[in-house]
């Protein structure tokens, strides 16, 4: 392989026949596609190889915006049939923006016939300008430069959009182990919810892929064979993330991404992807970084090669093993630092808390579920006091949108006073650094004397979002406390749901149109 390195094109000549003859012989040898990264000059840049349906296409340093071409020709070969350009070839094509790309048909360890493809300004990933067959003499006379000067000028001259102009494309990944844990989500409903929580963060999911497994794979968590093929349609589709539905070491994100050659985030890395998104409180921005670096410690030797996941997008790539130490040591200062402001922040609201003479009714519930609604709607109808609307959150149709417990007083029926509050909405396999990390939020919720649990009566799974609710509420002790369960949104069904809870009474309200509230 590195003898491919000495070989020399001459100008104006899109290969040699020695190089050729090189690329042959040593596909035939391995069985594996090689592929020669070459510029304008003929002088070799760089040497790849993969397996015998792909070649690992990185993305070079050379590469231009979109008005312009990298001055890079991709030459590779295709082992066992003909050199015609695949969709995957011409995805990457385009998205690396390439002078050309021409592949070598290789068959019974000799040369079958030469294609080469040029970027179409006009037209879409998936669509090149292509020549072909071509025999070598054909190969080194073809005047590649005149096309690649053409597509230039066309480039030049077309209204295209800015690179990276829009969200992120990002596949959604989960196992079926065949082992649904009673009150869970099964893995398609999970997977699901995994596509709505990418999407939430501002990615377009272009493809969700479940795979059927008896148990993880240590190294990857998703088969080998997987990981290779979805390496294809991150190529093809140009995917800039893939999110897995479960919760990796740093050692599967590394392996992942390696292979993969794009972010890769797992299910918590998401959800506190969101909630940094949505942190607008200097408590809630404190509590969102403490449960990113805590999540993040343990996985320092697995993650990338800089610290800056913490710094913006869908789950940027992670510190570096080169300064392992010093990163750690920073990490666990900061986050020393963070549970102190956040103890002097609980102290502060112990001393209010002191002097509530009221009962308080908190409002629990699954993420998106109508508790901040409900609050709004309850505060229209029997506050207690002058409310300040513009301070107030009406309730959105969106993950997570509430980070701040906020408290105010209503009225209920006889007269008594009593104080309300909302709180984070909670999610299936909430991970265990939010729940640590949002305690002082989620004293709302030790201290309440009544909980409201709200339910979406609209949800296929609704029964699932209420087991995984008193699992969190486990987890704070508070399981055993008086509860309604609120079935919510029942504007929006025929007949309310024939729900029986063990422990706690049901009621049905619509939190929109005020239905059930009396």
């Amino acid at each position: 392989m590195e003898a491919l390195y000495d070989y020399q094109v001459e100008g104006g000549q899109l290969i040699s026949p020695e190089l050729v003859t090189a690329m042959v012989t040593l596909t035939a040898a391995l069985n594996y596609e090689v592929a020669v990264y070459l510029n304008r000059r003929g002088q070799v840049q760089g040497v790849a190889v993969g397996d015998q349906t792909k070649v690992s296409l990185p993305e070079l340093s050379r590469r231009r915006g979109t008005k312009r071409l990298s001055k890079l020709r991709l030459i590779h070969t295709h082992p066992g049939g003909s050199g015609r350009l695949s969709s995957v070839d011409v995805a990457a094509l385009n998205l690396m923006r390439f002078d050309c790309m021409a592949a070598i048909g290789v068959k019974d360890g000799r040369f079958r016939d030469l294609w080469v493809g040029f970027p179409e300004p006009e037209g879409e990933n998936r669509t090149c300008r292509l020549f072909g067959p071509l025999d070598v003499r054909q190969a080194v006379t073809f005047p590649f430069l005149d096309y690649v000067e053409e597509v230039e000028k066309q480039l030049a001259q077309a209204d295209l959009p800015p690179e990276e102009e829009g969200p992120e494309k990002a596949i959604v990944v989960g196992v079926d182990f065949h082992k649904k844990v009673p009150g869970e989500l099964g893995a398609e409903e999970s997977l699901l919810e995994l596509k709505e929580l990418a999407e939430a963060a501002g990615a377009t999911v272009v493809k969700e892929i479940l795979q059927k497994r008896d148990r993880p794979d240590q190294a990857l968590y998703i088969g080998r064979g997987l990981a290779e093929e979805l390496s294809l349609l991150v190529q093809a589709q140009g995917v800039k993330l893939a999110v897995m539905d479960t919760e990796l070491t740093g050692t599967q994100l590394r392996n992942l991404e390696k292979i993969l050659q794009c972010k890769v985030l797992d299910r918590t890395g998401l959800i506190l992807d969101i909630l940094a998104q949505r942190a607008r409180s200097r408590e809630g921005k404190i509590q969102v970084e403490l449960a990113q670096l805590e999540y993040l410690l343990p996985r320092l030797v697995g993650l990338g090669t800089e610290m800056s996941r913490l710094a913006g997008g869908i789950g940027t790539r992670g510190p570096g093993e080169t300064k392992l130490e010093q990163d750690r040591r920073y990490i666990q200062k900061r986050i020393v630092d963070l549970k102190g402001q956040l103890a002097r922040i609980s102290k502060q609201r112990r001393v209010t808390k002191a002097k509530r003479d009221f009962p308080l009714v908190t409002l629990v519930g699954y993420t998106n579920a109508g508790k901040s609604t409900l609050r709004y709607k309850l505060l229209e109808t029997v506050s207690s006091e002058n409310v300040d609307w513009h301070k107030e959150d009406p309730g959105t149709n969106q993950l997570f949108a509430t980070l701040d417990s906020t408290v105010r007083s209503i009225l209920l029926p006889r007269g008594q006073k009593v104080l309300l509050a909302d709180t984070v909405g909670f999610i299936q396999k909430l991970p265990h650094q939010l729940v640590s990390a949002f305690k002082a939020t989620l004293e709302e919720v030790q201290e309440a004397d009544v909980l409201l649990h709200i339910v979406d009566a609209t949800h296929s799974h609704f029964e699932e979002q209420v087991v995984a609710v008193e699992r969190v509420l486990e987890e704070l002790g508070v399981l055993q406390k008086p509860a309604i369960i609120v079935l919510n949104k029942i504007d929006l069904l025929p007949d309310i749901p024939l729900y029986h809870h063990p422990r706690h009474p049901v009621v049905g309200v619509s939190a929109r149109t005020g239905e059930g509230l009396d």
